[in-house]
C-alpha cells in the first residue's frame, strides 16, 4: 500500500499520517502468570512505539510525516482520529479472508462503516510488486 499513498500524497500534495493503534489488553497466560498487568501494557506499548518509528521510514520519514500511537478498538480508534484531525482520507490494506470480511467483518470493515471520510482499501500483498502509477486511470463510479 505504501507506493499508493506515496503517490497520492504526491499528487495532492498531501501529508501523511501514520496511525497503529495497540491493543494493550492483549496477552496470554503466561504473561499474566509471570508479571503484573500493567507492566505487560507497558511493555507492549513500548514496543510498539519503537515498531511505529522504524515502519516505512525510508518511504515517509518521520521529519515529513507524523507517526500517531494509540490504543483501543482499532477501528473505533482510527475512526475517532480521522474525524478529530480531519483527515481527507484513510488508505489501508486488509488482512482479512472473504469469510472473515463477509461474516465477521474486518478492522478495515468497521472503519468504512465508522468514518465519515473515504476509506481506500485493498488486499494486503506483501510481496507483490506494484505496476508503475505513472499510467494507471482512476475510477470513481458516481452512486
Amino acid at each position: 500500500m505504501a507506493p499508493f499513498v506515496k503517490r497520492a500524497a504526491a499528487m495532492f500534495g498531501a501529508e501523511v499520517t501514520l496511525v497503529h493503534v495497540c491493543d494493550l489488553g492483549s496477552h496470554n497466560g503466561f504473561e499474566l502468570y509471570a508479571r503484573p498487568a500493567t507492566d505487560i501494557a507497558r511493555e507492549h506499548w513500548s514496543l510498539a512505539l519503537r515498531k511505529l518509528e522504524l515502519f516505512l521510514e525510508f518511504e515517509f520519514p518521520a521529519a515529513k510525516s507524523r507517526r500517531v500511537l494509540l490504543s483501543g478498538d482499532a477501528a473505533d480508534v482510527i475512526a475517532e482520529t480521522a474525524k478529530k484531525h480531519k483527515f481527507d482520507l484513510i488508505m489501508m490494506s486488509t488482512h482479512a479472508g472473504r469469510f472473515r470480511r463477509l461474516l465477521l467483518g474486518s478492522t478495515t470493515a468497521k472503519v468504512l462503516n465508522y468514518t465519515d471520510c473515504p476509506v481506500l482499501t485493498t488486499e494486503h500483498a506483501e510481496t507483490i510488486v506494484p505496476r508503475s502509477l505513472e499510467h494507471r486511470k482512476w475510477v470513481a463510479p458516481s452512486g
